[in-house]
């Protein structure tokens, strides 16, 4: 497989002022060193507070790291900075889904003005080649092209998830970040968004970084997991090592957990 990006020594270190007659509360993340392949789904589980979002958003760019770097396509990347050394370019090469999708969306303007943005921002396209660049990428994740037209309040709950997919592929980026993308989903609506997903890995070659508290999800998708304690990596390895011979004590609590609810969720 061929690497597309590498994280080494990643940290983050915050601390709340401290309050009347209470200490100061202190999180500390990392160091997190993690590789992911061409075409390879990585998922990172972990109770809450664990650091997992804020690992995505350290990995996008959206939020400064203490120390590390991140290599990314052969060029460097310095996360304490977020100042691209030589040809790096976080925007186009790795993108972000959020976990609510219609919050990201702005009610006042047209699916089509929401995905043209990034374009006008980030490349130099024409009026003509971007149009037929939104227009294909809404046919990717399943929608129509009249789709442009569409406000946020014309769509529903599966199709505002799809247009957040597509805000994240329309610059034809390597990786895709997903935190929680599917938590504000049906059942149904969720099982169709994930098969959307793999066929989309497929196609077009695109590497996942997922973070989710569905193990049932994890397993169906995931190649490697990553199982993440208090800032901290404590367990990783490939996906069905990592649920039949769990080792970390947390890693065993999450896949109990999971294993007393498979009858009735599975991929629910």
């Amino acid at each position: 497989m061929k690497e597309l990006m590498q994280v080494k020594g990643l940290m983050f270190r915050h601390s709340d002022k401290k309050r009347w007659m209470k200490k100061p509360e202190v999180f500390s993340l990392g160091p997190i060193d993690l590789t992911v392949n061409r075409g390879e789904t990585i998922a990172i589980i972990g109770e809450n507070r664990a650091g997992k979002s804020l690992l995505a958003k350290m990995l996008v760019g959206a939020i400064a790291a203490d120390e590390g770097e991140i290599y990314l396509s052969n060029s460097r990347f310095d996360a304490a900075k977020r100042k691209a050394i030589k040809s790096y370019n976080s925007s186009n090469d790795i993108r972000m889904i959020f976990q609510h999708s219609s919050e990201a969306m702005n009610p006042g303007i047209t699916v089509g003005m929401i995905l043209d943005e990034p374009l006008r921002l980030n490349t130099r396209l024409s009026d003509k080649e971007r149009r037929a660049r939104i227009e294909e990428t809404l046919y990717k994740v399943g929608l129509l092209r009249d789709h442009i037209y569409f406000y946020r309040h014309m769509l529903s709950d599966g199709q505002q998830q799809r247009v957040a997919l597509a805000r994240a592929l329309v610059l034809q980026p390597k990786i895709l970040v997903a935190d929680e993308p599917f938590a504000a989903l049906d059942p149904s609506i969720r099982s169709q968004t994930v098969n959307q997903l793999l066929r989309l890995q497929s196609e077009l070659g695109l590497s996942f970084i997922f973070i989710s508290h569905n193990l049932g999800i994890v397993r169906h998708i995931a190649d490697k997991v990553i199982v993440m304690q208090k800032g901290q990596i404590v367990e990783s390895g490939k996906t069905e090592t990592i649920f039949r011979w769990p080792e970390h004590a947390m890693t065993k609590k999450l896949i109990m957990a999971y294993q007393s609810l498979v009858p009735q969720q599975k991929l629910n």
